[in-house]
């Protein structure tokens, strides 16, 4: 569990974060997206994305393992 902000709006919400295998992690992406989801922040990316639904709960995608981007895909 994680610590919440007490200045930010939506503390009700769910946080969750999901690790995914790099050769999924695109297709992942892709069916939240298709799902409704928004992408939040991509600063990370191809790392990590944070994604929100309607409602502003939001999940991270990260790429496993720990996010680490292989050397012949930059």
């Amino acid at each position: 569990m994680q610590e919440l902000d007490p200045a930010k709006p939506l503390r009700h919400a769910m946080h969750v974060d999901v690790s995914v295998a790099r050769e999924h992690v695109d297709s992942r992406l892709a069916a939240a997206l298709a799902a409704g989801g928004r992408v939040v922040d991509d600063a990370d990316a191809p790392a990590a994305w944070v994604l929100a639904d309607r409602a502003g709960n939001r999940v991270c995608i990260a790429a496993w393992p720990d996010g680490l981007v292989p050397p012949d895909s930059v």
